[in-house]
């Protein structure tokens, strides 16, 4: 059986990037692989320390009287618990642009993705570009599927590192259109392929799903806004909701009194699944909230995300998601009351994504074949 070691980032809690984790997983588990993710530590390792060490921190403000983080420590307990459940990891390490020696001869292959990977914008990203780009391994068994690079260019400084890295792939996918040009700039060449979270169908999905205990049974929507939601959305949500039961999922930085209940902002990955497919509608400005209402027909409305980094922004991946499936009129960028989410025809999704879906599976087939 062939072995293959996934190389995406894993630090931290965030919806999206631990349920991609897990698709790419699955899918290629479901070739006949033998599949596991290299852990990385970073720098949010070291300053952050252990889920110990945060705890004792917090008791020591407690004596003090001084505000604790619990929420973070509620939700990092509950993502290290779907982690164990549910994602096979290895017992390398990678950071600080070194790998293990030997790494290279454990795996036939190393797949780089998905999510932003090569989005040196980012911290975590940069202080290990070289391990994110596979640079340890044989350039035969280095594959990208659905990478991406978060925006339309390399991060200034950084270009050299994928001028130098990219054409030794034997294979590479991107997640949005802009990730060709910035490819074919460095002299490699690529294809757009589904993200991975697109390639399980909606039944897989369903069977994974877990209803949080804080639902009742009952009518709501959900709203998960990465940038934060200003004046404006906030308004935009109070019109849609109109007295129903707004579900407000928050990203994993937030602070206590940004966030409506402990419960709520420590909801599991697979009880976000389970809250799109059983919302009324979505409400976001994330790429993976967006992703699940599409595949579960959900009526959403997805709007630019306020951010201060450049790094943070998804337009590009948006619109190459919501053109593949004719869906743009979602897409509120003015935060206009008239842009509202509408029940769609889920047949021309449906086809749309299954001939996607043959066009991806065959992307991977072709580059885990020797």
């Amino acid at each position: 059986m062939k072995r293959i070691a996934i190389l995406t980032i894993t630090d931290g809690q965030n919806y999206g990037n631990r349920l991609q984790n897990y698709a790419l997983q699955e899918v290629l588990k479901n070739k006949g692989f033998y599949v596991e993710t290299i852990k990385r530590t970073t720098f949010r390792d070291k300053e952050q320390g252990t889920i110990l060490l945060q705890h004792l921190k917090n008791v020591a403000k407690q004596v003090l009287g001084r505000p604790t983080s619990k929420h973070i420590l509620v939700r990092k307990k509950r993502f290290s618990k779907f982690n164990k459940d549910n994602i096979s990891f290895s017992n390398y390490t990678l950071h600080d642009n070194t790998s293990p020696p030997g790494l290279n001869s454990q795996y036939d292959f190393f797949v780089v993705g998905s999510d932003q990977v090569w989005n040196a914008g980012f911290r975590i990203i940069r202080e290990d570009i070289l391990n994110h780009l596979a640079s340890f391994a044989s350039n035969e068994k280095r594959i990208a599927y659905a990478a991406s690079f978060g925006t339309d260019k390399i991060a200034d400084g950084y270009e050299q590192f994928f001028k130098e890295e990219l054409p030794k792939f034997k294979a590479i996918s991107v997640r949005e259109k802009t990730g060709l040009q910035i490819i074919e700039e460095c002299a490699a060449k690529a294809e757009v392929v589904l993200d991975p979270t697109m390639l399980l169908d909606k039944q897989n999905w369903l069977k994974f799903a877990k209803k949080p205990d804080y639902v009742k049974n009952e009518h709501f929507i959900v709203t998960y806004f990465l940038g934060g939601r200003d004046k404006n959305v906030k308004e935009y949500i109070k019109q849609i909701a109109n007295n129903s039961i707004v579900y407000n999922l928050d990203i994993e930085s937030a602070s206590e009194n940004e966030i409506d209940s402990i419960d709520v902002f420590s909801t599991t990955p697979d009880e976000f699944v389970w809250l799109i497919a059983n919302a009324d509608c979505v409400l976001t400005d994330s790429f993976h909230a967006t992703v699940f209402s599409i595949l579960f027909h959900k009526p959403f409305c997805v709007f630019e995300r306020k951010v201060i980094n450049e790094s943070y922004k998804i337009g590009s991946r948006i619109d190459t998601l919501l053109g593949m499936f004719h869906l743009e009129r979602f897409r509120n960028s003015s935060y206009s009351i008239d842009i509202r989410p509408k029940e769609y025809e889920p047949i021309e999704i449906d086809w749309i994504l299954e001939a996607e879906r043959k066009k991806s599976i065959d992307f991977l087939r072709r580059a885990l074949t020797e």
